[in-house]
C-alpha cells in the first residue's frame, strides 16, 4: 500500500469513528414543534410494558437498560421511574414537564420476556432487545396480537434469534435480516399519507445501524414500509407497520446508539408508532417528543 492510500484510509477510518463517536446535528425546535399535532381529550387509560434485557453492546450502543429506565420515565412519569432525566445521552437536557409522564399512562417493566399477566394487562408491549423466539412464544404472542394487543419492535427486536424465521414474519410482518452496517442513516417517507408520517419531513438523517433486507420478503399489501433507505441500491424497510388478528404491529429498525433515543424526529416515529398499535389517537404521546429532546434553539 502506497503511503498516499495509507492516509486516505487512516482518514476514511477517523472519519467513519467520529461519526459513529456523537450524534448528527440537532433539528431546530420550531421544525419540530410546526409537525406536532394536538392529540385528542384521553379518555381511557394505557398499559405500555417496556421490554428489555441486558446490555449487549459497546458504550453508547444497545442499552437497554438505561432505555427501559429512562423511557419508563418520559411515558410514565415519576410513578414508573426514578431516573433523573429522559434523554440518553449525556448530561440532563433540561426542558418543561420532563418527569411528569403522559396523561394516563401506566407502565409495567419486563426482562426478557413479558410474563403471563403483563400480557393479559398490556395494551402495547414495547421490546428493545433481542428476542430468542420459541414455539411457545410465538403462540404466547399471536394469542395476545389475536386479542387486540399492540406489539413495538425496536432495533435488536426487529433482528430475529437465532435466524431469521418465517413464523416470526407472519407475526410481526418482518421475520428478521441478514445485513447490517454502522454510520450515516437516510430515510426516505414512503407512506405520507399515514397518520403516523403526518407533519414529518420527507427526508430524515440519523448516525445509526440499519437492517436488511427483510427475510423472507415481506407479504404484498399485509406490511406497510412508512420509511425506508437505500441500501445495495434497493429501498429496504426501516419503519413499517402490520396486522395480526385484531392487533397491531410497529417495526423500527434504528436504536443501535443511545442518541438515536433523544433525536425528536426518531421519538415522533416511535411515540407515534405506540400509539397507533394501541388503536386510538395517533397523536396521544405527541407532547412527549420534545421533553429533554436534543434540538437546536
Amino acid at each position: 500500500m502506497t503511503v498516499l492510500r495509507m492516509v486516505v484510509a487512516v482518514l476514511l477510518l477517523v472519519a467513519v469513528c467520529r461519526a459513529e463517536s456523537q450524534p448528527p446535528a440537532a433539528p431546530p425546535r420550531a421544525q419540530v414543534e410546526a409537525a406536532l399535532v394536538k392529540p385528542q381529550a384521553v379518555t381511557n387509560k394505557l398499559c405500555l410494558v417496556l421490554l428489555a434485557d441486558k446490555k449487549d453492546h459497546k458504550v453508547n450502543e444497545h442499552d437497554y437498560p438505561l432505555w427501559q429506565e429512562r423511557w419508563a420515565l418520559l411515558l410514565g412519569g415519576k410513578a414508573a421511574s426514578e431516573a433523573k432525566q429522559v434523554n440518553l445521552f449525556g448530561d440532563a437536557i433540561a426542558g418543561a414537564n420532563t418527569t411528569d409522564g403522559a396523561e394516563q399512562v401506566e407502565v409495567l417493566r419486563a426482562t426478557s420476556w413479558p410474563t403471563a399477566e403483563q400480557f393479559a394487562k398490556a395494551n402495547v408491549i414495547i421490546a428493545f432487545c433481542y428476542l430468542p423466539w420459541t414455539a411457545e412464544r410465538k403462540q404466547e404472542l399471536r394469542r395476545y396480537l389475536e386479542r387486540g394487543g399492540g406489539l413495538v419492535l425496536i432495533h435488536s427486536a426487529t433482528w430475529t434469534k437465532p435466524k431469521a424465521d418465517p413464523e416470526v414474519a407472519a407475526l410481526v410482518g418482518v421475520g428478521g435480516f441478514t445485513r447490517w452496517r454502522h454510520g450515516e442513516l437516510k430515510i426516505n417517507l414512503t407512506a405520507t399519507d399515514h397518520p403516523i408520517c403526518r407533519g414529518l419531513l420527507k427526508q430524515m438523517t440519523f448516525c445509526d445501524e440499519p437492517y436488511w433486507p427483510p427475510t423472507p420478503p415481506p407479504t404484498a399489501g399485509r406490511v406497510t414500509a412508512l420509511a425506508v433507505s437505500q441500501e445495495d441500491d434497493a429501498a429496504q424497510p426501516i419503519f413499517w407497520t402490520t396486522e395480526t388478528g385484531r392487533g397491531r404491529v410497529f417495526g423500527c429498525v434504528p436504536g443501535h446508539y443511545v442518541w438515536t433515543f433523544d433525536d425528536p424526529w426518531f421519538r415522533l416515529l416511535l411515540l407515534r408508532g405506540i400509539a397507533w398499535a394501541a388503536g386510538g389517537d395517533v397523536f396521544r404521546l405527541d407532547p412527549l417528543a420534545l421533553r429533554g429532546a436534543r434540538v437546536a434553539d
